[in-house]
């Protein structure tokens, strides 16, 4: 299955690099990189907290720096840092990673996505032009996360195709400032 996929795409974080579920989902990840199935990984999310003190560490960061500890290299993992929810993951990886780089044949680590109509809900957010893999993923994530993926099952009515229908349903994120780089 050598570069059978533009790009690995993860659609979850976690601000605590120390996670249990974030380790989790980076040995996942990192093992499907290595078997060289795409020859990039973009991480996505900002930060989830709600308080005014942010240490400057997104969870795009946190899951990258995992990675580069299990032999992921630098240059192939791209960090998709505006989102503030899955809807913004979907739709920040698209606007700032995906179509500029035309990676349209993404796989997806996305935990939880097993229910049924959810994965397809997701791909619909992706539209036409994208052929959306999915990968296993055994981690499981937070409430915050499960209530993402209710989030997007219940815009299965809606036309999730439309990018100003997801820029209004995507949620602004919570940390001031930029992040900044880890050192």
């Amino acid at each position: 299955m050598l570069g059978a996929f533009d790009v690995i795409l993860v659609l979850a974080g976690d601000p605590d690099a120390s996670s249990e579920p974030l380790a989790l989902l980076a040995d996942q990840v990192a093992s499907t990189f290595h078997r060289q199935v795409a020859p990039s990984v973009i991480t996505t999310g900002c930060c989830h907290h709600s308080l005014d003190l942010f240490p400057g560490r997104t969870e795009a960061q946190c899951l990258r720096d995992l990675l580069i500890s299990r032999d992921v290299p630098e240059g192939n993992i791209f960090c998709e840092e505006l989102s503030g929810d899955l809807v913004g993951r979907i739709l920040y990886s698209q606007q700032v990673l995906l179509e500029p780089c035309s990676w349209y044949y993404p796989t997806v680590f996305c935990p939880g996505t097993e229910a049924p109509g959810l994965r397809e809900a997701i791909e619909r957010c992706f539209g036409d032009a994208f052929t959306v893999s999915w990968q296993p993923c055994l981690a499981n994530f937070s409430s915050r996360h499960d209530a993402d993926l209710r989030e997007v099952a219940n815009l299965a009515d809606h036309n999730l195709t439309d990018r100003d229908s997801l820029i209004a349903r995507a949620k602004p994120v919570r940390a001031r400032g930029l992040p900044r780089a880890s050192s």
